[in-house]
């Protein structure tokens, strides 16, 4: 289960699980208007990517994205939590910043991913070896921040961060794997034009690590080809 799959990084990673033989279930809020999204799943063999109306904002939404994907698997392997916002320009100073910025990015960054994976959380169980990857950020790292800019989205990578080790250190022992994981600066609406990474590169990386994810590595930050060397919290 990929949230935020309409487009960007979701979408690349929806085809590159498609492409190493997942059935994969897409969430978009719209589905209807996901062109990239319903693309995809045209051009993959029959039932390989399922799209799923999912708002990772609505309890109701996502009730209705639980009960529609558990008629489709009897367990998930994997919920990768991507849906993610960037609210801010990033470079307002604390004096012009709107404060309700920050409820838009936790609402979404950090309540959203709490919201859909205690929902998924029978089918993960279902699973043999299930994982949950939540996509974080660099920016969320607290040791490495030295500039005064992306304050929204900063501090709920960094709560989703925290919230990665809480919520690995429970489940742990009911058999799931959470962990985090910052894609890298990659080129979309949210990392802007200057970024190095497209996103298929981007996906590439994270389908592969997403793969070897052991229950060795619950609560770890790792970088998007598994590398926890280049990472701080």
């Amino acid at each position: 289960m990929v949230t935020g799959a309409s487009r960007g990084i979701g979408l690349a990673l929806v085809r590159e699980l498609a492409s190493r033989g997942c059935h994969v279930l897409a969430g978009a809020r719209h589905p209807s208007e996901a062109r990239g999204l319903q693309a995809a799943a045209c051009e993959a063999k029959p039932g390989v990517i399922d799209i799923v109306a999912l708002d990772v904002r609505s309890d109701e939404s996502v009730r209705g994205a639980v009960e529609e994907a558990a008629g489709k698997v009897r367990a998930l392997d994997a919920l990768v939590n991507n849906a993610g916002v960037f609210p801010e320009e990033g470079d307002e100073r604390l004096e012009d910043l709107p404060l309700e910025l920050f409820e838009e990015a936790f609402s979404v960054n950090v309540v959203g991913v709490a919201r859909v994976t205690r929902a998924f959380l029978p089918l993960l169980g279902a699973a043999a070896h299930p994982r949950v990857v939540n996509i974080s950020s660099l920016a969320g790292s607290i040791s490495r921040k030295e500039d005064a800019r992306h304050y929204c989205y900063s501090a709920s990578k960094a709560a989703l961060n925290m919230l990665t080790r809480t919520m690995a250190a429970e489940l742990r022992p009911r058999g799931i794997t959470v962990v985090a994981v910052t894609p890298g600066w990659v080129r979309t609406e949210m990392g802007g034009p200057q970024a190095p990474l497209t996103v298929e590169e981007s996906a590439r990386s994270l389908g592969r690590t997403i793969e070897r994810i052991s229950p060795q590595d619950a609560g770890h930050f790792f970088d998007r080809d598994g590398s926890t060397a280049s990472v701080a919290w």
